[in-house]
Protein backbone atom coordinates (compact mmCIF):
# COMPACT_ATOMS: atom_id res chain seq x y z
CA UNK A 1 0.00 0.00 0.00
CA UNK A 2 2.75 2.38 0.53
CA UNK A 3 4.12 1.72 -2.75
CA UNK A 4 0.84 3.08 -4.30
CA UNK A 5 0.98 5.83 -2.08
CA UNK A 6 4.06 7.24 -2.79
CA UNK A 7 3.16 6.54 -6.58
CA UNK A 8 -0.42 8.62 -5.95
CA UNK A 9 1.60 11.36 -4.44
CA UNK A 10 3.94 11.82 -7.77
CA UNK A 11 1.37 11.66 -9.87
CA UNK A 12 -1.10 14.27 -8.53
CA UNK A 13 2.04 16.37 -7.71
CA UNK A 14 3.15 16.07 -11.56
CA UNK A 15 -0.67 17.10 -12.77
CA UNK A 16 -0.67 20.21 -10.55
CA UNK A 17 2.82 21.35 -12.08
CA UNK A 18 1.64 20.14 -15.36
CA UNK A 19 -1.93 22.47 -14.24
CA UNK A 20 0.19 25.31 -13.11
CA UNK A 21 2.15 25.84 -16.23
CA UNK A 22 -0.85 25.69 -18.41
CA UNK A 23 -2.45 28.41 -16.68
CA UNK A 24 0.82 30.28 -16.42
CA UNK A 25 0.87 29.58 -20.39
CA UNK A 26 -2.54 30.48 -20.64
CA UNK A 27 -2.82 34.03 -19.16
CA UNK A 28 0.68 34.96 -20.12
CA UNK A 29 0.40 38.82 -21.27
CA UNK A 30 2.26 38.41 -25.24
CA UNK A 31 1.37 39.83 -28.37
CA UNK A 32 3.32 36.91 -29.99
CA UNK A 33 3.40 33.37 -29.35
CA UNK A 34 6.25 31.51 -28.98
CA UNK A 35 6.26 30.12 -32.02
CA UNK A 36 6.45 33.71 -34.32
CA UNK A 37 8.91 34.52 -31.74
CA UNK A 38 11.36 32.03 -32.59
CA UNK A 39 10.78 32.29 -35.90
CA UNK A 40 11.87 35.98 -35.66
CA UNK A 41 14.72 35.27 -33.98
CA UNK A 42 15.60 32.53 -35.87
CA UNK A 43 15.41 34.71 -39.41
CA UNK A 44 17.00 37.37 -37.97
CA UNK A 45 19.91 35.42 -36.15
CA UNK A 46 20.75 33.65 -39.64
CA UNK A 47 20.76 37.32 -41.48
CA UNK A 48 23.56 38.39 -38.70
CA UNK A 49 25.42 35.29 -38.76
CA UNK A 50 25.67 35.06 -42.82
CA UNK A 51 28.90 36.08 -44.55
CA UNK A 52 27.61 37.80 -47.64
CA UNK A 53 31.10 38.39 -48.69
CA UNK A 54 32.41 34.63 -48.62
CA UNK A 55 29.21 33.62 -50.11
CA UNK A 56 28.07 36.85 -52.43
CA UNK A 57 24.88 36.30 -54.52
CA UNK A 58 25.66 35.39 -57.86
CA UNK A 59 22.97 37.00 -59.71
CA UNK A 60 20.63 40.42 -59.15
CA UNK A 61 18.06 38.71 -58.50
CA UNK A 62 19.50 36.51 -55.68
CA UNK A 63 20.97 39.98 -54.50
CA UNK A 64 17.59 41.80 -54.37
CA UNK A 65 16.20 38.84 -52.64
CA UNK A 66 18.73 39.00 -49.89
CA UNK A 67 17.86 42.59 -49.34
CA UNK A 68 14.30 41.86 -49.21
CA UNK A 69 14.68 39.66 -46.81
CA UNK A 70 16.71 41.53 -44.70
CA UNK A 71 14.28 44.86 -45.03
CA UNK A 72 11.48 42.71 -44.21
CA UNK A 73 13.59 41.34 -40.96
CA UNK A 74 14.26 45.04 -39.41
CA UNK A 75 10.16 45.86 -39.57
CA UNK A 76 8.87 41.85 -38.99
CA UNK A 77 10.31 42.03 -35.48
CA UNK A 78 11.45 44.07 -32.01
CA UNK A 79 14.92 44.41 -33.03
CA UNK A 80 17.52 45.92 -30.25
CA UNK A 81 20.22 48.58 -31.46
CA UNK A 82 22.67 46.18 -32.03
CA UNK A 83 20.79 44.05 -34.15
CA UNK A 84 19.20 46.69 -36.30
CA UNK A 85 23.14 47.64 -36.82
CA UNK A 86 24.10 44.21 -37.21
CA UNK A 87 21.81 43.80 -40.51
CA UNK A 88 22.73 47.22 -41.63
CA UNK A 89 26.13 46.17 -41.97
CA UNK A 90 24.93 43.20 -43.59
CA UNK A 91 22.77 44.95 -46.43
CA UNK A 92 25.30 47.94 -46.61
CA UNK A 93 27.82 45.02 -48.32
CA UNK A 94 25.34 44.78 -50.95
CA UNK A 95 25.58 48.88 -52.03
CA UNK A 96 27.31 50.32 -54.86
CA UNK A 97 30.17 52.29 -53.11
CA UNK A 98 28.53 54.98 -55.09
CA UNK A 99 25.24 54.16 -53.13
CA UNK A 100 27.43 53.29 -49.72
CA UNK A 101 29.10 57.02 -50.28
CA UNK A 102 26.23 58.87 -50.01
CA UNK A 103 25.74 58.42 -46.06
CA UNK A 104 28.55 57.46 -43.22
CA UNK A 105 27.81 53.86 -41.41
CA UNK A 106 26.20 56.25 -38.14
CA UNK A 107 24.49 58.23 -40.82
CA UNK A 108 22.70 54.95 -41.87
CA UNK A 109 22.14 53.32 -38.90
CA UNK A 110 20.57 56.09 -37.26
CA UNK A 111 18.07 56.44 -40.16
CA UNK A 112 17.08 53.35 -40.12
CA UNK A 113 16.46 53.22 -36.37
CA UNK A 114 14.09 56.44 -36.97
CA UNK A 115 12.67 54.77 -39.90
CA UNK A 116 12.17 51.55 -38.08
CA UNK A 117 10.30 53.14 -34.93
CA UNK A 118 7.98 55.14 -37.44
CA UNK A 119 6.63 51.39 -38.77
CA UNK A 120 6.68 50.63 -35.30
CA UNK A 121 4.31 53.37 -34.09
CA UNK A 122 2.50 53.03 -37.03
CA UNK A 123 1.93 49.58 -36.52
CA UNK A 124 2.86 48.71 -40.07
CA UNK A 125 4.99 45.61 -41.02
CA UNK A 126 6.15 44.18 -44.69
CA UNK A 127 3.91 41.08 -44.90
CA UNK A 128 5.52 39.82 -47.89
CA UNK A 129 7.19 40.52 -50.96
CA UNK A 130 7.55 39.36 -54.65
CA UNK A 131 10.46 39.70 -56.85
CA UNK A 132 10.31 40.10 -60.57
CA UNK A 133 11.36 37.03 -62.30
CA UNK A 134 15.20 36.71 -63.03
CA UNK A 135 14.30 36.58 -66.92
CA UNK A 136 12.72 39.40 -66.50
CA UNK A 137 15.68 41.15 -65.68
CA UNK A 138 17.15 43.82 -67.80
CA UNK A 139 20.62 44.69 -68.30
CA UNK A 140 22.34 47.33 -70.18
CA UNK A 141 26.30 48.21 -70.79
CA UNK A 142 27.15 51.88 -70.16
CA UNK A 143 30.57 53.21 -70.22
CA UNK A 144 31.99 49.78 -70.16
CA UNK A 145 29.77 49.18 -67.33
CA UNK A 146 27.39 46.73 -66.86
CA UNK A 147 23.95 48.04 -65.10
CA UNK A 148 20.77 45.67 -64.65
CA UNK A 149 17.22 46.42 -63.46
CA UNK A 150 14.81 44.43 -61.75
CA UNK A 151 11.74 45.25 -59.70
CA UNK A 152 10.04 43.78 -56.46
CA UNK A 153 6.56 44.27 -54.72
CA UNK A 154 6.71 44.68 -51.12
CA UNK A 155 3.05 44.23 -49.21
CA UNK A 156 2.73 46.20 -45.98
CA UNK A 157 0.41 45.53 -43.76
CA UNK A 158 -1.10 48.30 -41.44
CA UNK A 159 -3.33 47.27 -38.85
CA UNK A 160 -6.15 45.88 -40.96
CA UNK A 161 -5.37 47.28 -43.85
CA UNK A 162 -3.22 45.99 -46.68
CA UNK A 163 -0.87 48.21 -49.26
CA UNK A 164 1.75 47.09 -51.89
CA UNK A 165 4.89 49.22 -52.69
CA UNK A 166 6.21 48.36 -56.06
CA UNK A 167 10.00 48.94 -56.10
CA UNK A 168 12.75 49.03 -59.35
CA UNK A 169 16.37 48.45 -57.91
CA UNK A 170 19.16 49.05 -60.11
CA UNK A 171 22.44 47.41 -59.54
CA UNK A 172 25.88 47.37 -61.30
CA UNK A 173 28.64 45.35 -61.29
CA UNK A 174 32.12 45.94 -59.29
CA UNK A 175 35.33 45.38 -60.43
CA UNK A 176 35.32 41.93 -58.54
CA UNK A 177 31.89 40.96 -60.72
CA UNK A 178 29.23 40.90 -58.00
CA UNK A 179 25.94 42.75 -58.49
CA UNK A 180 25.72 45.57 -56.16
CA UNK A 181 22.86 48.22 -55.26
CA UNK A 182 23.07 51.16 -56.88
CA UNK A 183 19.86 52.70 -55.97
CA UNK A 184 16.29 51.73 -56.05
CA UNK A 185 13.33 53.56 -56.52
CA UNK A 186 8.97 53.38 -56.15
CA UNK A 187 7.53 52.96 -59.48
CA UNK A 188 4.13 52.33 -60.92
CA UNK A 189 3.77 49.37 -62.17
CA UNK A 190 1.46 47.25 -64.28
CA UNK A 191 3.68 44.15 -65.67
CA UNK A 192 3.14 41.03 -63.87
CA UNK A 193 5.87 39.97 -60.88
CA UNK A 194 5.43 36.47 -61.91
Amino acid sequence: MKKYTKTIIIIAVLVILALGYYYYLANKDSKKDATDIAADTSEVSVLISKDVMANYPGSPKDVVNLYARITKAYYDSELSDDQIEKLGKQARIMFDDELRATQTDEDFYDKLKEDISNYNETNTRISSYVIQNADKTKYSTFNGRQYSSIELMYYLRQGDKLQSSHTKFTLRKDDDGNWKILYWELVDSDEDME
